[in-house]
């Protein structure tokens, strides 16, 4: 055995059984001898080691072969899909997409009758600055009231990351509690919808949305990490508009002169929708009118329950007392301005749901 094979000759020509000798265990000095007898020439130690490092790319194929006689050289013609089975996963992935991509509107069936919705402007709820004395109270008040739903705009906890991970040293809520107390907030009422905000989202891991996972253990009916588009109809009572609504943590663009800017600009070039909601810039403010072809839109940013705000002090935003959260009243039977009203006293809002929903009764 004077002539000696290189590495690229025995991976060019006995490919197969370099394989052979890896599913069986052997050691690459082991290897080595057995190609040298097979061969009839020899196989060097280091050439047998590079062939085995070669090979080990294409070993996970090569372990779903139940026997030996199954094990065929491996080509690039092997390697390769089938097109046409490669166009059936891809028509298969775009219909997983486009059902994922559903959540994102949905078409609520609703009693022909007068209900409302407690709309929650972000409670970063494990923050210190967070007027819980308020929020709890409102959790409190509303639960105890018939027809009425809840929302949030998201931005439910702090979820600090990165640079501001060094925050979490002036909290007095463990990250751990920061979770049970969101659990509270959405297991205490009856959600119609929560959409994510940018907070939230700092919490997800690859393939993990933590919102979503607590969403669907508090019942919340629709959730989405940025924007859902509901539609009401009413049951049994086709000839009555439906009403779109359009909620997201915020709406692209900013004015000096008005908070809800950016959700009235959004009113104005969508089409289609009556009512549209947004937090993020802990301020408040309303803006409802008549558009140009005879639809009447509400557009309504909340501020939130984040009273004292260390960031807002530093970059010199403007502070609010007010508009936390808001009530939103619906009489689905009724068209003009008054169909939808936006009540910034919560306890007003529920008195005037409970007195329309009375008066339906009666």
């Amino acid at each position: 055995m004077d002539d000696k094979l290189t590495a690229p000759d025995i991976l060019t020509e006995h490919r197969a059984k370099i394989i052979e000798c890896k599913i069986s265990g052997l050691s690459v000095r082991k290897a080595a001898e057995i190609l040298s007898e097979y061969t009839g020439k020899t196989v060097t130690y280091n050439s047998m080691r590079t062939c085995y490092e070669r090979v080990d790319q294409g070993m996970e194929e090569a372990q779903y072969f139940s026997s030996w006689e199954q094990v065929q050289e491996i080509t690039d013609d092997d390697e390769e899909i089938p097109i046409t089975e490669l166009i059936r996963q891809r028509i298969k992935a775009n219909k997983r997409k486009q059902v994922k991509s559903s959540r994102h509107r949905r078409i609520l069936e609703m009693p022909p009758e007068p209900f409302g919705i407690f709309v929650i402007g972000d409670p970063h709820i494990d923050n210190d600055g967070c007027d819980m004395k308020q929020l709890s109270y409102h959790v409190d008040l509303v639960s105890k009231y018939d027809g009425v739903y809840a929302a949030c705009v998201g931005d439910i906890q702090d979820n600090w990351i990165g640079r501001l991970a060094r925050l979490y040293a002036n909290a007095s809520v463990t990250a751990s509690d920061g979770w049970r107390l969101s659990e509270w907030l959405l297991s205490s009422l009856n959600y119609i919808c929560i959409v994510g905000g940018n907070h939230d989202a700092w919490a997800h891991g690859p393939g993990v949305d933590p919102l979503a996972w607590l969403s669907r253990r508090t019942q919340v009916m629709c959730y989405a990490p940025d924007e859902l588009r509901i539609t009401f109809r009413f049951k049994g009572r086709p000839d009555l508009e439906e009403l779109i609504w359009v909620c997201r943590h915020d709406f692209k663009g900013r004015s000096f002169y008005h908070p809800t800017h950016g959700v009235h600009k959004e009113a104005m070039l969508d089409g289609k929708c009556h009512l549209l909601t947004a937090g993020h810039l802990h301020q408040w403010g309303q803006l409802s009118t008549e558009q140009r072809h005879k639809r009447i839109t509400h557009a309504v940013r909340v501020r939130g329950y984040k009273k004292v705000d260390r960031y807002a002090m530093e970059k010199g935003f403007p502070s609010q007392d007010f508009g936390a959260s808001c009530l939103i009243a619906i009489q689905p039977e009724i068209t003009g301005p008054g169909r939808i009203q936006i009540f910034w006293n919560v306890e007003q809002g529920l008195d005037f749901v409970a007195w329309l929903r009375d008066k339906k009764k009666a």
